[in-house]
């Protein structure tokens, strides 16, 4: 059964049962008021009828068929000698019982309802007898009748405009879901992205189902881009150093074996490209396994790092990398491989676009900030919000000479993004290019894991 009818059939019926059981209060209610109401006037009239009664010295038949009551009658028994005969309206043609339960109260006789009232009177030999009066509540009866049909008729007639309601609400409800399904079932069918189109500015369940929906889309379709364009670049990067491996084969297999300079500029050739795609395969490597990988957060000293990592690139390169800081102690939360690695990404690049040293500046004022300073080429201010995208280079042409891939900034934002620090880029062409890693005063590794758990 469609969610629609499901919201139509339960609306209705509930509304059906809420109507039926307060029209059933209400009739209950008011019959057990009607019938006390007729039935405490009776008493009522007994009571003054024994008064009159007591106060009478002659035929104690006029004075009971002064208040016999419209529609009822007055009986007298007496406990021995002859009965009187019981006094009753013409309309009155059946017999009440003989033993009535309690003072006074209702009793069904034939199909008919009656009220009742008993009461001791001293009769005419001097014996206590037992005076009843009892009424017809025909004419009450009726009006509850009158009463409950209209109840019924004005239930039903409430139930029209439930009904018609719950069509409408089944329809609002509906509507969006039913449009989500469609646009689903057309991505499905077709391979294409599609957003819902959301009218107004409602706030609503529905309407933030939509929203989120679009957002959604729009991800998965921004991330669909970047995944064709990463695949369409790294086959592009794959593909030139398989193609000179593939030539230079092809030579060796020529001119190769018989021509020795050939033969080793082929071999260097193919070692060099070998190499390259190597790098670039752990850089892709390093970039896909980033997620899967767990954050070992410690306590560390900061100028420490940075003081071994200077060191070892100062080996590695015979460059000069120079750590510059007034700060004794420089206490952070991070990960010490991950931010090793990030250092050495942002060294390395810095080392391949500068010949002149390069500086590595350690300070604290409220946030940690680390700075790596270069004076080499730099970047054009154009190309600066681009450069940690994935394979994104400034110059081409120059990044192929110094091997570049256009990954490690990307790896390097990253890296970072794991470890929680900002990373900022500052260049001017021709002067140099100064990278700030930023550790947040305010950083706690508890919020850390509390999103990680929350994803």
């Amino acid at each position: 059964m469609k969610l629609k009818n499901k919201i139509h059939i339960s609306s209705a019926l509930l509304m059906l049962v809420i109507l039926l059981v307060l029209a059933f209060v209400i009739y209950f209610s008011f019959s057990q008021l009607t019938y006390s109401t007729e039935v405490e006037q009776l008493q009522a009239e007994t009571n003054a009828l024994v008064a009159d009664l007591n106060e009478t010295a002659g035929d104690p038949g006029i004075v009971l068929r002064a208040y016999m009551p419209v529609n009822g009658l007055v009986k007298v028994t007496v406990p021995e000698g002859e009965q009187p005969s019981p006094i009753q309206s013409p309309s009155v043609t059946v017999q009440l019982p003989a033993e009535l339960e309690g003072q006074s109260g209702t009793v069904n006789v034939e199909g008919e309802r009656f009220a009742y009232s008993k009461a001791p009177i001293i009769w005419t030999d001097g014996q206590v007898a037992e005076l009843t009066v009892a009424q017809s509540l025909r004419e009450t009866t009726n009006n509850l009748n009158t009463l409950r049909l209209v109840l019924v008729v004005g239930t039903l007639l409430a139930m029209i405009p439930v009904i018609i309601s719950s069509i409408v609400l089944g329809k609002i409800v509906t509507q969006p879901i039913t449009n989500l399904t469609k646009t689903m079932t057309r991505i499905q069918r077709n391979g294409q992205f599609e957003k819902l189109p959301v009218e107004g500015k409602s706030q609503d369940e529905l309407a933030q189902m939509g929203h989120t929906f679009n957002e959604m889309m729009g991800l998965l379709e921004e991330n669909y881009s970047k995944q064709e364009e990463f695949v369409s670049n790294a086959s592009h990067e794959l593909k030139t150093p398989l193609t000179v491996i593939g030539s230079y084969a092809k030579l060796l297999e020529r001119q190769g074996m018989q021509d020795e300079k050939i033969a080793e500029e082929s071999i260097s050739a193919i070692r060099a490209e070998t190499d390259r795609m190597k790098a670039l395969i752990e850089q892709l490597l390093h970039i896909a396994r980033r997620s899967e990988s767990q954050v070992e957060w410690t306590k560390v000293n900061a100028v420490d790092l940075l003081e071994q990592t200077v060191t070892a690139m100062n080996t590695s390169y015979n460059r000069e990398f120079k750590l510059i800081t007034t700060e004794q102690s420089l206490p952070i939360t991070t990960d010490t491989a991950k931010f090793k690695q990030l250092l050495y990404i942002l060294l390395d690049n810095a080392r391949k676009y500068s010949s002149d040293k390069i500086e590595v500046v350690a300070r604290k004022n409220g946030d940690t900030v680390i700075q790596i300073r270069d004076t080499g080429i730099g970047i054009p201010k154009e190309a600066v919000p681009y450069v940690f995208e994935r394979f994104y280079r400034v110059d081409k042409a120059r990044s192929r000479e110094t091997g570049g891939f256009g990954l490690g900034l990307s790896l390097a934002k990253q890296l970072a993004d794991s470890l929680n620090v900002k990373i900022e880029l500052e260049s001017i062409e021709q002067l140099g290019t100064t990278v700030s890693i930023i550790f947040s005063e305010n950083f706690n590794v508890g919020d850390v894991h509390s999103k990680q758990e929350g994803l």
